[in-house]
């Protein structure tokens, strides 16, 4: 563009949005009146806000700024810790906060630590209990400066903190301590993992917490928040009456702990882990955000983010698309670090023997994206998307989710960040967002992707797997200087051909009265479901479905079924490759996803009205005119056979393994997914898989909904929908269950394996095929909620057998009923015959009725509440609830509104105890029963 239109354009631009500040003004004012916020003479910040948004509960918040990187090298683990301890004595909590919260049914809180921050979080507290609402100023007054940190609290978290710090260990934990070195060029962060380690865990006193204790948690570091029901100014007595006795002390320098030096020279690493997935590599380089994100810098910085972690990665898609690829997977992102720092991410698994090129085009794609940019058509294509995105969303009111609220005040906090509503953080970011033209973007896309900080990693099973040495790669970056990268946007496609095309025919017509929906019958032999539905505001939604799936599928098709479902849309269709077509859709908003199941064979998408003729045209070049390529194919089969030949027969994915067999053993209608079977697929199959499948019309049931006349919608369906191929007289095979686990009444096994330290995975589950009422799936759910509290409960804060105990229970009904309880937990190795007996004997305990009436409470009220929350008056206008209910009426025939299955009769607030012990009887009586465990192999002198 010219420099002197340019600064014009934008001048008019910046005239016109100053209008718009005038009224965003008169909403500062407004903010008063619900927001309230100060410091206390101690130093302690505080904020109170009330939107009416929460009517009848209040959320109460403690930011600490303080995290893992504040601790000495004799304190890891420590912030962690203490974050543990918080929930255990206090000085207005002597019997600890837990039980205080619990008791009070407050079941929703949190806290977290992280490297660089502690939260803690109570939700949902009710404010018409005053007395409640006082003992919550005091909780935080406590979490602020009064936790004892007593020494049998410190031995009880030491054994669940144990535990989590189990359950952490393995590869990942291993790839992230070990590669934070160079990602973090050496400075305090790449020594700080948050949970500590083994050594320093196991020996931690009172004392050693208590010093950490009292030297960062100060009010100068911390803010309080509530978030609610509440009125400001009596909330603001309270807190300050109850908060201001906090101690005034000087305050730690830390701002040296957040440094990370720079490196000019790319930083090299190799990680081997015989436990690595698979050999592949990364490339990493730390980016330094701006000081103030409230800025037009930072809002920059945040616009030019979401748009390069957009079209960045279609870099990569390019190469796929033109068959030139030489990497199994590819990826790239821009993503938070830690604070003041963001990273660009370049992930790659290379094709075997293919290590070399897959390294040379990553840094090649990274070079030409650094000198060349992005095209303006791309660009302007995402700035367009995002900008239309923002003025939908400019409907919001408030500050939005209570999450959302403390996450502004938390940028106050640090940042000094102006706390303001969602219309006026949307409204900032669409004037910065106009502003921007290309030539900006691509040139924050070249400073973004120099060669500073830069870190090289290779991640293998043995040393040198990938041959790739860090002169190896220092001589592929410089290289990359000049990219010889060859796959450039093709807009050769500017409009569809579909001469092909020939007009059908809707036959018969039904009006469905009830859903002010149309049903039209076609000369193809599909069935048309359609409703105008004006609130979609310019907006049609699509899907179709039809039985099918694998479960129609025969074992000798099977293979070739798979290659067909997993080739769709990867080639290209009506001739045009899938750059064209990428080409050709940006900007058009097109969505459309195909989508095989087990049991049905379905489609949906979306679009603007506005581009309906575009949308349906390629919807029939993919249904009648689907391209597949012999080459593209074959590669997709190189790439699943190494995959497979080079799986991880290490630790717990061996396990895994095993277990996979072991559960559901292989037959022909459930073949092992190995080199024979990818070598049984045929490329000359795919063709009448997917016309079986996808190509024949008759199958179908298609469903529109949207914001489309019906007239328009008529001539659609004849041009589009109707002109494609149906035969009714071709049928699929007749579907069997997808039902592949072993018939055996009780599967016991447990399975040793090499991994490190003492860890011990136990799987329980308990499977039937009885049919539930509905009273019964509801006191099902009640169980759950049970079993997991008595589980918390007695194995975690009891016995210290475990960090937390995950417990499921699913029903289905179609297309065979099913029920199954599974029981998750890990322990250490030699905690493993107690845990299970402790997890049967309460199991036991609930099957007897042998629970407290608070502890059904608990699980009952939330459930209760929420069942009879007020159904939304905008489910009358959704269209996905629209699509749902059309779905029943083509499946059942019934005629149900969105609104009429909301009002469902209460049910949880009906059930007894008796209710839940009676179904949990019927349930594992007679089970089918799996009692799995993996633990780690225990070697002399290793430590158990």
């Amino acid at each position: 563009m010219n420099t002197t239109l340019r600064n014009l354009t934008r001048r008019m631009r910046t005239a016109m949005l100053c209008l718009a500040t005038i009224g965003l003004a008169q909403q500062a004012y407004a903010q008063s009146e619900v927001l309230r916020t100060g410091k206390l003479p101690n130093g302690l910040t505080y904020y109170i806000y009330n939107d009416g948004s929460t009517p009848g509960e209040a959320q109460f918040y403690l930011y600490q700024n303080v995290g893992a990187v504040n601790e000495a090298d004799n304190q890891t683990g420590l912030a962690h810790a203490l974050e543990h301890l918080a929930f255990n004595a206090t000085d207005n909590f002597p019997g600890g906060v837990m039980a205080f919260l619990k008791a009070n049914g407050l079941t929703d809180f949190e806290a977290f630590t992280g490297v660089d921050d502690t939260r803690y979080a109570v939700h949902n507290v009710p404010t018409a209990n005053a007395q409640l609402m006082g003992k919550m100023y005091l909780l935080l007054k406590d979490w602020c400066h009064g936790i004892k940190i007593q020494p049998a609290d410190v031995e009880k978290e030491r054994g669940i903190i144990m535990e989590e710090w189990r359950r952490r260990e393995g590869i990942d934990r291993r790839i992230t301590d070990s590669t934070a070195r160079v990602m973090y060029n050496y400075s305090k962060y790449a020594y700080r993992n948050v949970i500590g380690n083994e050594a320093r865990l196991r020996s931690f006193t009172p004392k050693d917490v208590r010093t950490f204790y009292d030297t960062w948690y100060r009010p100068q570091l911390q803010f309080v928040a509530i978030i609610g029901d509440v009125n400001l100014d009596q909330a603001e007595r309270t807190l300050k009456a109850t908060l201001s006795s906090l101690p005034k002390k000087a305050t730690p320098y830390d701002a040296e702990l957040r440094k990370i030096g720079d490196n000019a020279q790319p930083l090299y690493m190799q990680f081997v882990d015989k436990e690595n997935k698979s050999p592949s590599f990364g490339l990493y380089q730390r980016v330094r955000l701006p000081n103030n994100p409230n800025s037009e810098e930072g809002t920059r910085n945040f616009l030019f983010t979401r748009i390069f972690n957009t079209l960045a990665p279609r870099r990569f898609a390019r190469l796929k698309n033109a068959d030139a690829e030489t990497f199994i997977a590819a990826s790239v992102s821009l993503s938070p670090l830690v604070r003041g720092f963001a990273q660009v991410a370049w992930d790659v698994v290379p094709y075997a023997n293919n290590a070399h090129q897959a390294m040379q085009q990553l840094l090649d794609v990274r070079g030409a994206i650094a000198s060349e940019g992005f095209s303006s058509k791309e660009f302007e294509a995402e700035k367009s998307e995002m900008y239309q995105g923002m003025k939908d969303a400019l409907e919001a009111k408030g500050l939005g989710t209570p999450d959302n609220v403390f996450n502004l005040m938390k940028q106050n906090f640090l940042y000094g960040t102006p706390i303001s509503d969602f219309r006026e953080q949307i409204q900032r970011n669409i004037e910065v967002l106009v502003e921007q033209e290309v030539e900006d973007f691509n040139a924050w896309v070249a400073k973004l992707l120099d060669h500073n900080n830069l870190a090289f990693i290779t991640y293998e099973r043995k040393p040198n797997e990938l041959d790739l040495s860090e002169g190896t790669f220092l001589a592929a970056l410089k290289s990359s200087e000049t990219p010889s990268i060859g796959v450039a946007p093709d807009n050769t496609l500017t409009k569809l051909d579909l001469s092909h095309i020939v007009a059908g025919k809707i036959v018969s017509e039904k009006a469905i009265s009830k859903l002010a929906a149309k049903e039209w019958k076609l000369s193809n032999g599909a069935r048309v479901i359609y409703k105008y539905l004006p609130q979609a505001k310019g907006m049609l939604f699509f899907s179709a479905t039809a039985p099918g799936g694998r479960a129609a599928v025969t074992p000798q098709q099977l293979p070739s079924y798979m290659g067909m479902r997993n080739q769709l849309m990867q080639t290209g269709v009506g001739g045009y490759n899938r750059n064209q077509l990428a080409s050709w859709l940006q900007g058009k908003d097109i969505d459309l996803t195909m989508s095989p199941g087990d049991y049905s064979d379905d489609l949906s998408g979306s679009a603007p009205v506005a581009q309906a003729d575009n949308f349906f045209g390629y919807l029939n070049l993919i249904l009648s005119r689907h391209d597949f390529s012999q080459s593209v194919f074959s590669k997709y089969v190189q790439r699943s056979k190494y995959l497979y030949a080079n799986r991880s027969l290490e630790g717990m994915d061996a396990a895994q393994d095993s277990i996979r067999r072991l559960l559901f053993p292989p037959s022909e209608a459930n073949p092992e997914q190995d080199e024979a079977f990818f070598d049984r697929m045929q490329f000359n199959e795919l063709p009448s898989q997917f016309f079986a499948h996808f190509g024949n019309a008759a199958r179908y049931t298609y469903f529109i909904v949207g914001d489309m006349p019906e007239v328009q919608a008529k001539n659609l369906v004849t041009r589009y929908l109707a002109s494609l191929k149906g035969d009714p007289k071709q049928t699929l095979p007749a579907p069997t269950a997808m039902n592949f686990a072993s018939k055996e009444p009780l599967i016991k096994r447990t399975f040793n394996v090499e991994m490190q330290g003492d860890l011990a995975e136990i799987e329980l589950s308990f499977a039937n095929n009885l049919r539930l009422t509905d009273k019964e799936r509801a006191a099902f759910q009640v169980m759950r909620g049970i079993l997991e509290t008595k589980y918390f409960d007695e194995l975690r804060e009891k016995q210290h057998l475990t960090y937390t105990v995950g417990v499921k229970a699913d029903y289905v009904s179609e297309p065979e009923t099913a029920e199954t309880l599974s029981i998750h937990l890990s322990t250490a190795r030699a905690s493993v015959s107690t845990a299970l007996a402790q997890v049967k004997a309460l199991l036991d305990d609930v099957r007897l009725g042998k629970f407290s009436a608070d502890e059904f409470k608990a699980a009952v009220v939330p459930l209760a509440v929420d069942e009879q929350t007020p159904a939304s008056p905008e489910m009358a206008t959704n269209p996905m609830l629209w699509m749902g209910t059309l779905g029943i009426y083509a499946q059942t025939g019934e005629t149900i509104t969105p609104e009429e299955s909301a009002a469902v009769d209460p049910i949880f607030s009906t059930l007894t105890p008796a209710d839940v012990s009676a179904v949990a009887a019927k349930i594992l009586n007679n089970a089918v029963k799996r009692e799995i465990v993996v633990q780690a192999i225990v070697h002399e002198g290793k430590l158990s």
